[in-house]
């Protein structure tokens, strides 16, 4: 039997398709005041947006008899006609955003016009005024939402964790902070001011008050113009990428929009450019008629068809392609320095003879060894005779001496435990042990420890071998569940993109138990106060360090459906991982032979010593086939 829905469960329904999480009423409310023309717009959350979402802005305001109409659904003064939907400029037009609001939460609403000597209240409850007064307020319009899907408990159950619904949160700000630079933005969170952005010139000083000078320093000027499209903006130097798709942005006549045919542009032209796993970020802005596109596809206008997409794409690619050409490989030049102080002019009268100038000379003998007591390099050199040959022959009295250092490490330790070779390797180590020889280590260009077996050879590569062997101290140390903390003697600061910043802070607990100590320090940066003492004798790069923290964070967050002691332990696995191949990555090239044979032996101890955590090979055997098919002697 057909029937007519009530219109509260139609309104519930309807509200289902724009209001999907906090962070789309965040969006609809910022757009409506923009589009009034606000020049300050002020977002304030209490829980992530569970409890409160208010958003003032000082724009145009409302009438009371407009007040009461804005709540209801299709009531807009965007547009009049169907021909109105072929030039639509603003950001909404349907009169969705307050119906579907006012549907699924308790909404208080004040607004004012500058004519009017009184602003009016409203209070609102499932699609209907609850109650109207008049009150004293400024001119512009405030709105508060409170109880998020108070009525929709189902909905509700499944948003996600506070952090990852901030996250969200600062997501939806940042795209329409990128777009109004004239405006002045604040976003609080839990009385705790997140984002301040006074207006700024362009859009270069936006992107570094969202996310930071070294954001900006990472981007490379595009721009073309067309008969059919003009596109400006920033993309990312190949040579800075990272693992996370982050500041990917793309705006078309001042409004957000996916697009995964357009981003599969961006990626196309930058074939070649970036090794798997790496994503370049980009701000670009398409300016277009808007009778060529249709934004009316989708209820979150997330979504735009357009009339010549494949020419677009194909001028899409080309500009990224022209801008990486440009200037990704080019020394950048910053030139907001507004408030730096000037630097006197050096004065160029030295340098006008400098051709004349010469470093000074150093006379060292870079072979002397004052350990060696048969090679003295003094006497070598008084002795006069071919230097080539004097070499030589002190490389062969090293070799002798000490550049195979014998190890006392036995041949059948090394492949201790059940061996992917075999027991013939097994056998002809220690065969080779019976003879009394003991294998020498070969250091390679820094790369590779070769030494020999009876049938071959065995190379080690150095930085995946140094990967699984902090690797599996690492995961040691995190079964304790609080690994140990290495302070710095000299504690380093880093600068972060909002969102990563905000993820950061929010799970800084976990960081501590996985052995970071991290510390906010203004604005959107930190202060790295400690480290897991497993890497306290490595080099850490820490901005690529939390870039793997906040990739790995933003992951977990998508994973609450999972029990929790399995996710926590996937998620320090992961951070394992990701950490170990930065830092082995630290070029070796000083390693003597006691240092060779200590990689080696500490890799063998390990559970799995043949792959990296991400399955990459560390050892490979070369049998004396092998050699001879290579070496064809």
């Amino acid at each position: 039997m057909l029937k007519v829905l009530p219109e509260q469960i139609s309104n519930l329904i309807a509200a289902g398709e724009v209001v999907q999480r906090p962070a789309s009423v965040v969006k609809e409310l910022m757009e409506n005041a923009v589009d009034a023309g606000a020049l300050q717009v002020q977002v304030i959350i209490n829980d992530s947006g569970r409890t409160l979402i208010q958003v003032l802005d000082n724009g145009c305001g409302m009438s009371s008899q407009e007040a009461r109409l804005s709540i209801l659904r299709h009531a807009t003064s965007k547009i009049s006609s169907a021909e109105d939907l072929q030039h639509i400029i603003t950001y909404g037009f349907r009169g969705e955003a307050l119906a579907s609001i006012a549907a699924c939460a308790e909404v208080t609403m004040i607004t004012r016009r500058e004519e009017d000597e009184t602003a009016t209240e409203l209070f609102i409850s499932e699609s209907s005024v609850k109650s109207e007064t008049e009150v004293s307020a400024p001119k512009g319009t405030n709105i508060a939402v409170r109880n998020l899907f108070y009525n929709v408990p189902a909905r509700r159950k499944f948003l996600k964790s506070d952090a990852t619904e901030l996250r969200q949160i600062v997501n939806e700000f940042t795209k329409v902070a990128l777009t109004r630079r004239e405006v002045e933005f604040k976003l609080i969170h839990n009385s705790k001011i997140l984002f301040h952005l006074p207006p700024v010139a362009n859009l270069k000083q936006r992107i570094v008050q969202i996310d930071g000078m070294a954001a900006a320093k990472d981007l490379v000027d595009i721009g073309v113009k067309t008969g059919v499209v003009s596109i400006w903006g920033y993309v990312g130097n190949p040579l800075l990428a990272k693992k996370s798709q982050q500041n990917q942005y793309m705006f078309v006549n001042g409004r957000y929009f996916r697009s995964a045919f357009f981003n599969k542009a961006v990626q196309k032209a930058y074939d070649k450019l970036l090794p798997d796993g790496l994503f370049p970020s980009y701000y670009l802005f398409f300016e277009i008629a808007p009778e060529e596109m249709d934004v009316n596809i989708h209820p979150a206008k997330t979504e735009v068809k357009f009339e010549n997409e494949s020419v677009i794409f194909k001028i899409l690619d080309c500009a990224v392609r022209e801008a990486i050409g440009v200037g990704a490989f080019m020394p950048g030049i910053e030139f907001d320095r507004e408030g730096v102080p000037e630097f006197p002019a050096t004065n160029t009268e030295i340098f006008r003879h400098r051709e004349n100038i010469r470093p000074p000379q150093v006379n060292y003998d870079p072979l002397f060894n004052p350990f060696d007591e048969g090679c003295n390099a003094f006497e070598r050199r008084a002795g006069g005779g071919d230097d080539a040959l004097q070499q030589s022959a002190f490389e062969q009295n090293a070799f002798e001496q000490g550049g195979f250092e014998q190890s006392g490490l036995e041949q059948g330790a090394l492949w201790e435990g059940d061996s992917k070779y075999g027991t013939e390797e097994e056998g002809a180590l220690s065969g080779q042990e019976q003879e009394g020889r003991q294998m020498p280590y070969l250091v390679v260009g820094g790369r590779y420890i070769v030494t020999t077996l009876k049938s071959g050879l065995v190379a080690v590569n150095i930085a995946k071998a140094r990967e699984r062997i902090l690797f599996e101290e690492y995961m040691k140390s995190l079964r304790s569940d609080n690994a140990a903390i290495q302070e710095s003697l000299f504690p380093q600061t880093a600068e972060l993109s909002a969102n990563d910043y905000a993820l950061l802070m929010e799970n800084e607990e976990l960081i501590k138990r996985i052995g970071f100590d991290l510390r906010p320090f203004g604005e959107n940066c930190v202060v790295v106060y400690g480290i897991p003492a497993i890497f306290a004798q490595q080099r850490i790069d820490v901005p690529a360090m939390l870039d793997e923290l906040a990739a790995e964070l933003k992951e977990l967050a998508e994973l609450q459906e999972m029990p929790q002691e399995q996710m926590l332990a996937g998620f320090k696995e992961r951070v394992a991982g990701r950490l170990v191949g930065h830092i082995a990555d630290e070029p070796r090239t000083n390693l003597n032979p006691a240092d060779a044979r200590m990689i080696v032996e500490s890799l063998f101890a390990c559970e799995n010593p043949y792959v990296t955590p991400s399955g990459r090979k560390c050892v490979e055997m070369i049998t004396l086939e092998e050699l001879d098919k290579r070496l064809n002697l």
